[in-house]
């Protein structure tokens, strides 16, 4: 161990010794200030929902059963990407409540402002989705999912088309199935619907409108 000493600077000036403080500041002890933590801010915050599908909503007090989840609100207005004008990709939906013996998901969409043959124009129907499905991406059509052939003459989503200058009313339909849909890709829709009414167990919907 090496000591220090006083020593001449040649000047007649004596350096003295270094010494040590013989006290320290005092440690700050008082608590940090506690701040309450929102769970729905900040990291939580920014992590919003896929697609434009909100958060399915509290149920109401008294409301129970199967619900629909859609980027618009009931009766109100399609966004155009969903349509022939925009990129016609099958909207975003998430769904919540299945019923107890749900063994399939099927959805469905509907022209109601356009009868073929008695029956409302059918641009879509997707069947083989399985219960543990909540909900499908903008334009997914997930792996062992079927699609009918739609009015259009397509095994595909077809958005809303309306003639110019009118406006249509569609419904996007959720169906809870008590037994899978053993039927191939192309089946005609309605084929495929009348078995889905006929093995549907419970169903939801959302009512929106289209105005080319």
């Amino acid at each position: 161990m090496f000591a220090l000493s006083a020593c001449d600077t040649g000047d007649g000036t004596t350096l003295q010794d270094p010494v040590a403080p013989t006290t320290l500041p005092p440690i700050d002890t008082t608590p940090l200030e506690s701040v309450a933590i929102d769970p729905t801010d900040a990291l939580l915050a920014t992590v919003a929902p896929p697609d434009d599908v909100a958060e399915p909503p509290a149920p109401l007090p008294g409301e129970t059963g199967l619900r629909l989840f859609t980027p618009w609100a009931e009766g109100g207005p399609i966004d155009a990407r969903f349509g022939c004008d925009g990129s016609n990709a099958a909207p975003p939906l998430s769904w919540s409540d299945l019923p107890d013996g749900t063994v399939e998901v099927a959805v469905a969409l509907v022209d109601e402002s356009n009868l073929s043959n008695g029956r409302p124009f059918v641009h879509w129907v997707m069947a083989g989705l399985t219960p543990a499905t909540p909900g499908l991406a903008e334009g997914e059509v997930p792996i062992g999912a079927i699609q009918a052939l739609n009015f259009f003459g397509n095994v595909a989503y077809d958005g809303p088309c309306p003639t110019l200058g009118e406006t249509n009313s569609y419904r996007v339909t959720l169906f809870a199935l008590n037994q899978q849909v053993e039927l191939a890709d192309g089946t005609p829709a309605t084929q495929l619907l009348d078995l889905i009414d006929a093995t549907a167990i419970e169903s939801a919907s959302v009512l929106g409108t289209s105005t080319r």
